[in-house]
């Protein structure tokens, strides 16, 4: 009985020992089985931490057990393993740290401006959010600071698709660069029942304008994109002409979007069928365009 009895007691301290704990990075539906045919037990949404109950994925799927008990499978491609002691088969998707390093190093405090129409103010600095959380997004997507080009950080596109999602908290508000193509069109936000950031109005000049950011050149699908956004806030500030915008849609065109980091929390559920990550460039502070290989500032 007390061979058993340790026997028992060193299993369970290598089972635990070897566990691997993953990180949810995108909205995922935590299946029964190893296959999307089959039953949805919940949907797990960032930062939500899993712990792996095999290392081994099956069918693209992680076999998993969520901190509430619950055991199941989930799209491996959405959640960050992270790295054991013992298991060397699998890399945490953190990030590059130097850059993460380098974009909390670059934040600056975001302060919200309200939009104002001849003379008059026709919505706040936080839109007319009502909870906190959205009403601290709302003041990042509603700044209008402009820095000089030395200070925005260069990314690369797949980095900031991939920025983990549990650094939600302490990269937005840093000032970024980062080239692409841009996709699919130009989608002036002037419809349905608008964004609460510009107080729901609807008129062209009070909307976002969203842009889709490929690294693709031609690669019209929006789940793999990511979205940039100017506002009706900043651009009042350029020169930018949507026409120009549309003219490199869909064309081998590289486009270089300077801008604020911003974590969108609002669209997680949409993540893989209308973008590819909710990390965005919003607001656009520079636009540039190559033309004849040399980079075109549309301000000019």
């Amino acid at each position: 009985m007390r061979y058993f009895c340790v026997s028992i007691v060193c299993f369970l301290c290598t089972v635990l020992a070897g566990a691997q704990t993953a990180t949810v990075k995108k909205n995922v539906i935590l299946r029964a089985n190893a296959t999307t045919q089959s039953k949805r037990i919940t949907t797990l949404m960032p930062p939500a931490t899993l712990t792996l109950v095999d290392a081994k994925p099956k069918n693209g799927f992680f076999h998993v057990t969520t901190g509430t008990g619950q055991t199941g499978w989930a799209w491996a491609k959405n959640i960050d393993v992270q790295q054991s002691a013992g298991n060397h088969n699998f890399r945490a998707t953190t990030g590059n740290q130097d850059l993460i390093s380098s974009l909390r190093a670059a934040r600056v405090t975001a302060v919200g401006k309200p939009l104002v129409e001849h003379g008059q103010t026709v919505c706040s600095a936080i839109g007319d959010a009502t909870a906190t959380q959205a009403k601290n997004l709302n003041k990042n997507k509603n700044r209008t600071d402009i820095l000089s080009d030395a200070a925005y950080v260069p990314i690369d596109w797949v980095s900031l698709r991939d920025l983990p999602s549990n650094q939600a908290n302490n990269l937005p508000g840093a000032p970024v660069v980062v080239e692409g193509f841009l996709v699919h069109r130009v989608k002036v936000e002037n419809d349905g029942s608008g964004e609460s950031t510009n107080c729901h109005l609807l008129g062209d000049n009070e909307v976002d304008w969203h842009i889709y950011l490929s690294n693709t050149a031609g690669r019209d699908d929006i789940s793999k994109a990511v979205i940039i956004e100017t506002t009706p806030r900043t651009r009042p500030l350029h020169k930018w002409r949507k026409d120009d915008l549309d003219n490199v849609v869909n064309k081998d065109v590289p486009v270089r979007i300077s801008g604020w980091l911003m974590y969108d929390f609002e669209h997680v559920d949409v993540i893989g069928t209308q973008r590819a990550s909710v990390w965005e460039v919003h607001p656009i502070t520079k636009i540039e365009i190559k033309r004849n290989g040399q980079w075109v500032d549309l301000d000019q």
